[in-house]
């Protein structure tokens, strides 16, 4: 009876655990830049979450659109002591972020098209 109960305690903990997400001032960025409520991309995004930009277990590790974003968003600026947007709601920080992921649009994916033409089309910007 032990085992079974430390068994269930386990799987509840593992359920039980959220998901990672990119630093929320991206995340929510890139959501209200262009994730529309109910249209497909917000179902394919809500799906990879975190791997929007990232791949692997590690933070660290960025796909090709991640790392489009990181040439023009540094994570620096929106979180520790040494913040450049010390009110990330702000409106200089939120037209930073808008900036970076516009920029972000213009860079080439390995498939030819732009992230931006990709993100129009309702896709993913790197799978």
């Amino acid at each position: 009876m032990k085992k079974f109960s430390l068994l269930l305690a386990c799987l509840v903990l593992v359920l039980s655990a959220a998901p990672v997400w990119a630093i929320p001032p991206f995340n929510d960025a890139f959501k209200k830049a262009y994730v529309k409520p109910g249209s497909p991309l917000e179902a394919k995004v809500m799906e990879v979450k975190c791997n929007v930009c990232h791949m692997g277990k590690e933070k660290k590790d960025k796909n090709e659109y991640g790392k489009a974003v990181s040439k023009f968003l540094k994570k620096a600026d929106f979180t520790g002591e040494a913040k450049k947007y010390d009110n990330v709601k702000g409106d200089d920080a939120q037209k930073a972020l808008a900036e970076g992921l516009k920029s972000a649009e213009a860079e080439k994916s390995s498939s030819g098209k732009t992230f931006g033409e990709l993100l129009k089309a309702g896709e993913l910007p790197a799978k």
